[in-house]
């Protein structure tokens, strides 16, 4: 943020409108902040759905989904599971980005 520039003569409205605008500077930044950090998860997730895309995404999704799928599901149906988690992820991987 930039002070505004006064002639040294400045009269008491100048100086006014000068604060006036400092201040909608200050608020423009708070909102503009504010917003940044509200939508950083939603920016998070969007970049992580681009790596997953990309094949770029990490291993441990893999083992995670490995593992809940061991840990939540019958003992023998999770070869089902698991058959459709094979068939699934190429194709999720395929998906075009959106824009």
């Amino acid at each position: 943020m930039t002070t505004p520039t006064l002639p040294p003569g400045a009269s008491p409205r100048q100086l006014r409108k000068a604060v006036l605008r400092m201040r909608l500077e200050m608020r423009r930044q708070e909102v503009r902040h504010e917003v940044l950090q509200l939508t950083s998860p939603l920016r998070q997730v969007r970049e992580y759905g681009q790596r997953l895309r990309q094949g770029t995404a990490p291993f441990w999704l893999a083992g995670g989904a490995a593992t809940l799928t061991a840990l939540l599901v019958r003992k023998q149906g999770w070869r089902r599971w698991l058959r459709l988690a094979l068939i699934l992820i190429p194709l999720l991987r395929r998906r075009p980005p959106m824009r």
